[in-house]
């Protein structure tokens, strides 16, 4: 697989952090985001639920490594810093963030989601050994870019992918994921909230591309 690194060392808050780093390019950072990446809110330390409820007890076995796309402080990595290999990506320098999950076996790319399309050799990477996870990240890209992305994991083998976004059709005023017909259709809808948070539609969807049975 293609990904290089770099081993860092950093002390942050009197912690000592260390893990792979790379940095792809530097990038403006809207503050209102700041606190994804370094906020100690409750909400905010911990994974989503839905990872838990219908992620983590059915990845199948084959699986080595989860890749997150928008990882921010890799609260949602903590379900599986155990038993696999964590990437992530995000815009944010690594000295603003602050880590929720385990660094050593992590490896962190400064690195957006088109940089990461257009600036990676990708002619041998093989993702059929891979779970890839979005968080509120492709829906702030134009619909030609999400479904590039989409495609390209899927071209690349990767068999299980679970999109975490606000769906074209919420009734909320927010960016909103755009997928071309022939590729929603591989994919299951799930609410990723709580109905106390909110209606339904109003809340970001999950869609799963689970490939749960085929190595039980």
């Amino acid at each position: 697989m293609l990904f290089w690194k770099e081993n860092v060392v950093l002390i942050f808050l009197g912690k000592t952090v260390k893990m792979n780093h790379v940095v792809i390019n530097n990038y403006n950072i809207n503050p209102f985001f700041y606190h994804y990446f370094n906020s100690d809110e409750e909400w905010l330390c911990l994974p989503e639920q839905p990872l838990l409820d219908y992620v983590l007890d059915n990845i199948p076995s084959y699986i080595t490594t989860i890749i997150n796309f928008g990882c921010a402080n890799g609260r949602d990595f903590i379900p599986f810093e155990k038993d696999y290999n964590l990437i992530g990506f995000d815009i944010c320098p690594i000295d603003m963030i602050k880590w929720k999950c385990k660094t050593d076996n992590l490896h962190y790319y400064q690195c957006s989601i088109e940089d990461y399309l257009d600036k990676f050799d990708h002619s041998d990477l093989d993702l059929k050994d891979c779970l890839i996870y979005t968080q509120g990240t492709l829906m702030y890209l134009n619909r030609k870019w999400q479904n590039k992305f989409v495609k390209h994991m899927i071209d690349r083998g990767c068999k299980n992918i679970v999109l975490h976004e606000y769906a074209h059709d919420s009734k909320t005023p927010h960016e909103k994921l755009h997928l071309d017909p022939e590729i929603l259709k591989n994919f299951e809808r799930k609410h990723f909230r709580p109905l106390e948070v909110g209606p339904p539609e109003q809340q970001p969807t999950g869609f799963l591309k689970i490939d749960y049975e085929k190595y039980k």
